[in-house]
């Protein structure tokens, strides 16, 4: 609970000087709210000496964090406003979760009961005491140098600043965490630069939390993406990484979280991801479909992407884009299949090709064209050892995502600034996942040039034939597919985005 508290002092104190400076009124009201919630901590520490568990008392400091937002909205804008007010909120959920017969909560309380006291004669008399911040939190509040990643902590006057950095290193609100993670890529895949994501995101809150949040990978289990989802949903793993590719009806509208046949370019897909219908949500517009539209416990969070990628390996030189077997997951999957009478693997006997075993189905004749990501990867699966048609552009797939899904529960139960942290590794392994698909596909693409000199691969364009009818078909595909009421309002918001960032990005290219 301290840690959240500290949280919620902070932001608190970082407006006091502009809460104090407000017409005697409205200052009044301020003051008298402060003063409800003082009381109400005590009354609540009280009922727990008495070994009562003060549930009314609960439920009236919710009702207060709630109104939070109306009371200083005026002062410090709507955004800070509600940001308290889901500070506020988590704290209190936090605390009550756990109140039951539990008298170790009483310090907190009263330490925060005491707090709200500094904050009301902070108002009222327009500077700080010195016992505005009561002596315990203070004296909580110690850090080591070799734990900083920055910190500020002024004391005088009327300002305290206290940065996240400095508070994500205190020990005191970072408990022991234990994760249990599981990927759709297994141990013999990790030469391929996708594979990566699951340890750098371990190895990142380890040493980002002085190895208190800890999450341990099982590198030898490969489990499909949709058993992933569902046992990230149900609670029996709290993370799982994981691409977007279900054979369920329900979760095809998750594709536009993932890769649209000639959608997004891959700069436009990471807006996409971190886009928001309104500034003060806490989730994006993708991670709210999880929840709010299929009733999964589930928050996705970006973690790698590939870039543009190519069309594929074909055995033979395409001159009738029809009937062919080839190994193709996804949406491009779906539009070679239904208008283009493609076989995808996922039809065969054995049903979908595993990754490893790619170039040996394409080598048997089990298939005729495979596709995977690009130069880098592919030729990690020898790829073009049995094929000799490399066709571009991978305009199935022109920007993938692969995410860690997050069980929705898990995450409510992390303090907010592991979330923080998550966040933040997620982000950055995104980054450096990209990157470095950039990086080694362009390096590589010279040896491809090499290779095409001697003879041995050919690099082919689709013809502009195929790239307009299978653009078509694709339109075709996701209008047939918006006979569905979820998937038309994603679709509709996702088709909107697309033409406003567009038009941008046309407007940039050089």
């Amino acid at each position: 609970m301290l840690g959240e508290l500290v949280e919620v002092v902070t932001k608190l104190f970082e407006f006091s000087d502009r809460l104090s400076q407000t017409e005697d009124r409205k200052r009044q009201k301020i003051e008298d709210y402060f003063s409800r919630i003082e009381q109400c901590l005590r009354d609540s520490a009280e009922q727990l000496n008495k070994g009562q568990v003060p549930h009314d008392k609960w439920a009236e400091l919710q009702v207060y964090a709630e109104k939070l937002p109306k009371i200083i909205i005026d002062e410090i804008g709507e955004e800070k406003a509600n940001e308290l007010s889901r500070l506020l909120s988590r704290l209190l959920k936090i605390t009550a979760s756990n109140t039951p017969a539990n008298k170790s909560y009483i310090e907190s309380i009263e330490i925060a009961a005491g707090t709200f006291k500094g904050l009301v004669v902070t108002l009222s008399t327009g500077h700080r005491p010195p016992d505005a911040i009561p002596a315990q939190l203070q004296k909580r509040l110690i850090f080591s140098r070799r734990q900083i990643f920055g910190a500020s902590l002024f004391m005088g006057g009327t300002s305290l600043a206290v940065t996240a950095g400095w508070l994500a290193n205190q020990h005191i609100h970072m408990p022991p965490v234990k994760w249990k993670m599981v990927s759709f890529l297994s141990g013999n895949t990790k030469n391929l630069i996708l594979s990566r994501a699951p340890k750098m995101i371990s190895d990142r809150l380890k040493k980002m939390t002085d190895d208190r949040f800890i999450i341990d990978l099982d590198p030898t289990a490969q489990i499909q993406t949709e058993e992933i989802l569902k046992k990230v949903s149900d609670g029996a793993i709290q993370c799982g990484y994981s691409g977007i590719y279900y054979n369920d009806e329900r979760y095809k509208v998750l594709f536009f979280g993932c890769a649209i046949p000639f959608g997004l370019s891959p700069q436009e897909q990471s807006a996409w991801l971190l886009y928001k219908q309104k500034p003060d949500h806490e989730l994006t517009f993708v991670q709210k479909i999880y929840s709010e539209k299929l009733n999964l416990n589930v928050i996705p969070f970006p973690v790698a992407a590939t870039g543009g990628q190519m069309g594929g390996w074909f055995k033979e030189e395409v001159r009738d884009f029809r009937r062919l077997t080839m190994r193709i997951p996804g949406l491009g999957g779906e539009v070679l299949r239904k208008y283009f009478e493609f076989t995808i693997d996922k039809e065969l006997p054995g049903g979908a090709i595993s990754i490893d075993k790619i170039a040996d189905e394409l080598d048997k004749g089990t298939i005729q064209a495979a596709e995977w990501v690009g130069p880098y990867d592919d030729f990690q699966l020898g790829l073009h050892k049995v094929a000799k048609y490399y066709y571009y552009p991978g305009w199935w797939e022109p920007s993938t995502t692969f995410d860690m899904l997050v069980n929705k529960t898990a995450w409510e139960n992390l303090p907010s600034i592991y979330q923080e942290i998550f966040k933040a590794a997620c982000l950055e392994t995104y980054t450096k996942i990209l990157a470095e698909y950039d990086t080694k596909n362009s390096k590589k693409l010279q040896e491809l040039r090499e290779l095409e000199k001697s003879g041995r691969i050919k690099l082919v364009r689709f013809s502009d034939q195929i790239l307009r009818e299978a653009q078509g078909k694709t339109d075709e595909l996701l209008k047939l597919y918006s006979s569905n009421t979820i998937f038309k309002e994603v679709y509709d918001e996702w088709n909107s985005f697309k033409n406003k960032i567009r038009k941008w990005s046309d407007l940039n290219k050089i």
